[in-house]
């Protein structure tokens, strides 16, 4: 199909969509029979699987445009609210026209056309399509909120789109309906032979494997307008058939069972180039970057140093594991202190942990937070200045592997993960993402 047979087969289904979107928000505090329907379901040729009616949603429409319904009662502060997802059935086109697609699927919404793009995912899925996600908020609509998500998914002969609308729905509520969202557009299979989202690695995928750590240094900005210099202990864990995890596992669990219930976490890897008489030269790096199962695919030179890797010229230190039963002795603190300022607010935050373990297997914890902020409007001054200190606890620790478990006096464990990222030195402990500082007075 060229490219005006696709747009004008586009435009009559994206009129019928403004008819039957105009149709579902003049009943939008109307309740809706509810119907069943299957966990998996064929939408003209697109497959996806849907949530069980038990969840709340409810099909509401009918045509080229399938869609679902949950109504929200109000709660509290809570409006009243609904959250409608949709989804269109394939249209024939070529992958080279899904940004143009994406873009007449967000103008059924001509008011949300105007606004920024928030948050946008571009990348590839599971099955090698092309997917777009674009987030956009929020349009005032006869005293209704809407924040629109739309996706965009193209193979090479035909594309699907879908949609979620949040009609006076945020917080806990508004994140609940887009899980859902989520869910479905990972479901997606666009063709027959497409396969479900899952992290597979290929036959030629892997050939490393451990943890390995890498500095990351800067500034960035904060809440409060200012800037803040961080130093970050950055992770990868390779796993030899070709699973990796910017995160360590928690609780003794495996990077399979990790990255099964974490996807944004991790990706797949290759490893290319060198020959006989060389090694690889360059590492595939397939992240998933989002919950929508969009896959960005990165190539970077690649080298062994030793135990050590070089990535994109960047050296990444194998970290050694603790050997069951191990034990340290010392005391390592976390600060953490961001402060800024505008034309007419200004404020701080500040907060401390302490970890102390001791080589008998006792640890105690201790720990502090405070905030400060003012406003100025029309020459009068507001602010507020809060502290508070953590409450203290105290027991027995065990390490074991990259897995720090802290078991109080009351029989409560708390599992963690932990690496030192300097070799031989515990004078800084990654926990559980966070770096400590070992107090060389304590």
């Amino acid at each position: 199909m060229v490219d005006g047979e696709w747009g004008n087969a586009h435009n009559d289904r994206v009129c019928r969509f403004r008819s039957a979107l105009g149709f579902v928000l003049g009943l939008l505090f109307l309740l809706v029979c509810p119907q069943a329907f299957a966990a998996s379901a064929d939408i003209g040729g697109l497959t996806v699987s849907l949530p069980d009616a038990a969840a709340g949603w409810r099909k509401a429409g009918k045509g080229d445009l399938f869609m679902l319904q949950k109504d929200f009662s109000q709660t509290g502060d809570d409006k009243r609210g609904s959250a409608l997802i949709q989804i269109s059935t394939p249209i024939p086109a070529a992958r080279s026209s899904l940004p143009a697609g994406l873009k007449s699927f967000v103008a059924t919404l001509p008011e949300m056309a105007k606004e920024d793009i928030l948050i946008k995912h571009y990348g590839v899925t599971v099955n090698g399509h092309d997917i777009r996600v674009e987030e956009r908020c929020c349009v005032q609509q006869q005293e209704i909120s809407i924040k629109q998500i739309v996706v965009g998914i193209a193979g090479d002969k035909r594309q699907a789109y879908l949609q979620l609308l949040l009609l006076n729905l945020s917080g806990d509520r508004g994140n609940s309906a887009e899980a859902y969202f989520e869910a479905i557009v990972r479901s997606v299979k666009l063709n027959p032979s497409d396969k479900d989202f899952d992290l597979a690695p290929a036959s030629d995928d892997g050939g490393l494997e451990g943890v390995f750590t890498h500095l990351d240094t800067g500034v960035r900005p904060n809440v409060f307008g200012g800037m803040d210099l961080y130093s970050d202990s950055e992770i990868n864990i390779f796993d030899p058939k070709g699973l990796f995890s910017t995160e360590l596992p928690k609780g003794g669990r495996s990077i399979v069972e990790h990255c099964k219930d974490n996807p944004t976490d991790c990706g797949l890897y290759r490893l290319a180039g060198g020959g006989f008489f060389s090694s690889a030269g360059l590492i595939e790096m397939r992240s998933v970057t989002s919950p929508y199962g969009t896959i960005e695919i990165e190539t970077k030179s690649f080298s062994k140093k030793g135990q050590d890797l070089v990535i994109a010229d960047e050296d990444y230190r194998a970290v050694p594991r603790f050997e069951d039963g191990a034990t340290l002795d010392g005391t390592w603190v976390y600060t953490f202190a961001s402060s800024g300022m505008t034309m007419t607010s200004s404020g701080s935050v500040a907060a401390s942990r302490v970890l102390t373990l001791h080589k008998n297997g006792v640890f105690e914890r201790t720990g502090w937070s405070g905030v400060s902020m003012t406003n100025e409007i029309g020459g009068s001054q507001t602010g507020v200045t809060t502290s508070g200190d953590r409450p203290g606890s105290s027991g027995r620790y065990r390490l074991s592997g990259y897995r720090l478990d802290l078991t109080d006096t009351s029989g409560k464990t708390e599992s963690m993960s932990i690496f030192e990222p300097d070799k031989g030195s515990d004078g800084l402990l990654v926990i559980n993402g966070t770096s400590y500082l070992k107090d060389d007075g304590g």
